[in-house]
């Protein structure tokens, strides 16, 4: 198999960026870059250099607009969700490219995902910020389940810190006998008994910055564009409050031994390039 650089795996990525913004646009559904490539968008106006995944964010309603979309057509690419995939156990949905592969040892992660972006849903939290984080960690544990069951991928917690480390393991041996599946199902059914457009507060619970993920939900529903790899894409307009919470002195660049991929995941042409 014929592996691909990063290069290449950015412009598949971005390839499929165009794909979802185009359904967006024709389907009048909101969205956002989310996270890092939100970040990327604002200090280095495409991929942060060292990376390459792409993160959106939909409030929940038109996340699931797109999600019935994708179920009732054909869109060119793959869509992963725990909804049409038993082996899946996000809380997010993927996008894939359907011409590579991906493989990194991981045997929770099949084979034959390629290259994809992440969607996350936004959901209605609350009123107040007390509510809202009470709602927010009412699903908590059930989180953690979840992502402890991914033991050999999130070993290394980016906003846990050392010591919980052999909490998850607790955690990750009772995950060993959940039904994923239904607990994704009871974690979404709890999260969306409170309506988006009636909150206050809302915020991505499947986010890996856990409260930091909670604001004012009219950051979620007034966009502007960036330009992301010479081509605009719709952002909250509010990103400079949304990157500030989530990263800090997010224009500062990290050290140079820190500018590394988090990801352990390498991709392959499904056929040789050159037959492509």
């Amino acid at each position: 198999m014929q592996e691909l650089i990063l290069k290449e795996v950015q412009k598949i990525a971005l390839s499929l960026l165009i794909e979802f913004d185009n359904i967006c646009k024709a389907q009048s559904l909101r969205y956002s870059l989310g996270g890092g490539t939100l970040l990327g968008a604002v200090r280095h106006n495409g991929f942060i250099p060292w990376d390459d995944d792409i993160d959106v964010m939909m409030p929940r309603p038109d996340y699931e607009k797109f999600l019935k979309y994708c179920t009732e057509n054909l869109p060119p690419f793959d869509v992963l969700s725990y909804q049409n995939n038993s082996n899946y156990t996000n809380l997010f949905i993927k996008i894939a490219d359907r011409h590579t592969k991906s493989s990194d040892g991981r045997k929770e992660l099949e084979d034959n995902i390629g290259v994809c972006i992440d969607i996350f849903p936004i959901d209605g939290l609350g009123d107040s910020f007390k509510t809202a984080l009470k709602n927010f960690n009412r699903t908590k544990f059930r989180r953690e389940l979840l992502v402890a069951s991914k033991w050999r991928k999130f070993f290394k917690s980016k906003t846990r810190p050392i010591y919980f480390e052999p909490i998850r393991l607790g955690m990750y041996l009772i995950s060993r006998f959940v039904n994923k599946q239904k607990l994704c199902v009871s974690i979404d059914e709890s999260i969306k008994s409170i309506k988006f457009e009636n909150s206050r507060y809302s915020g991505c619970v499947s986010g890996s910055y856990r409260e930091r993920e909670i604001m004012r939900t009219e950051t979620f529903v007034n966009y502007t564009t960036l330009s992301f790899e010479n081509r605009e894409f719709d952002v909250i307009s509010d990103y400079h409050e949304y990157l500030r919470q989530h990263y800090g002195d997010y224009m500062k660049l990290p050290p140079v031994d820190k500018r590394i991929t988090h990801h352990s995941t390498q991709f392959y042409w499904k056929i040789n390039k050159d037959e492509k």
